[in-house]
Parts: structure tokens; sequence; C-alpha cells
């Protein structure tokens, strides 16, 4: 009978483990995931973002990274850079909008 307790001990123990072990695997993987899907966005400063444009036809209302406001009291984003932007600034990582 003792023989029988620590077999189940055992198989306890194992069992706990592996269940662990997967879902450790599966909060890594998930993790993973969600931190691929949100890319980081860019500083302003290393774009070189300025609130105006001095080159006619590269504002960032003219980008294609271009985000207009959800609402009117809103500021415009990029998907690229970082906070806040100007519809009438711009930065090196311009990309003309597809016409």
């Amino acid at each position: 009978m003792n023989g029988d307790y620590v077999h189940n001990s055992m198989r306890r123990r194992v069992l706990t483990q592996t269940v662990g072990t997967g879902l450790g695997m599966v909060l890594v993987c998930t993790i993973g995931r969600a931190a691929a899907a949100a890319p980081a966005k860019l500083a302003k400063e290393a774009v070189k973002y300025t609130d105006v444009g001095t080159v006619e036809g590269k504002d960032c209302d003219d980008c294609s990274q271009y985000l207009p406001p959800a609402s009117p009291d809103q500021p415009p984003t990029c998907r690229i850079v970082e906070g806040p932007i100007s519809p009438h600034g711009h930065c090196i990582a311009f990309s003309p909008k597809p016409r």
C-alpha cells in the first residue's frame, strides 16, 4: 500500500510540473504575440519631426502614416511617430499617400 502512495505522489508531481510548464509556454507565447502586435513608435527627435514643414506637398497630412483625429477635440496622430502631431508638420519618415 505504501508503494501505491509513492507511485501516486510521483505521478501527481510529474503531472503538476507538466501542466505548469505548458501554462508557462502559453503565457510566454501570448505575451510575445501581444508585443509583436503593438510595435513601439519612434520619438519625434529620432525622426526629426517639426510642427511646421518647409517642403510643399510633404506635410504630415500628405503622408501615408498620418492618422486624422477620431473627433474634432483630439489631435491627429501618426502610425510611427509617438504622440500628437500637426497636420502641417514634417519628419524624415515621410511616405507619400498612394494616388
